[in-house]
């Protein structure tokens, strides 16, 4: 789920560490989901998951950050200086 913040856009995810592959699940129905391969150990998976979606959204991952949800697999990320329409562009292709 996509919702617009006064810093960008806020973007519900459910993690999925351990993947055998990295991947974004988009779909308007449900939670986006982030598969990484990653352990969730010392905070690795988080980085990963900023990076991965930085590398989709094509922006630097600084701009990604993880407001909720640090040590849960549900968290919530505030994608810094995008619109929630370039968002769901940039997750939907």
């Amino acid at each position: 789920m996509i919702q617009p913040h006064d810093k960008g856009t806020l973007l519900f995810i459910r993690v999925k560490p351990r993947s055998k592959r990295q991947a974004i699940k988009f779909d308007e129905e449900t939670i986006c989901q982030v598969h990484v391969k990653a352990p969730p150990i010392h905070g690795r998976a988080n980085a990963e998951v900023r990076t991965l979606v930085a590398k989709y959204l094509e922006i630097s991952p600084t701009k990604v950050k993880i407001v909720s949800g640090k040590k849960a697999e549900n968290k919530t990320l505030l994608i810094e200086g995008i619109t929630p329409a370039a968002v769901r562009a940039a997750l939907t292709r």
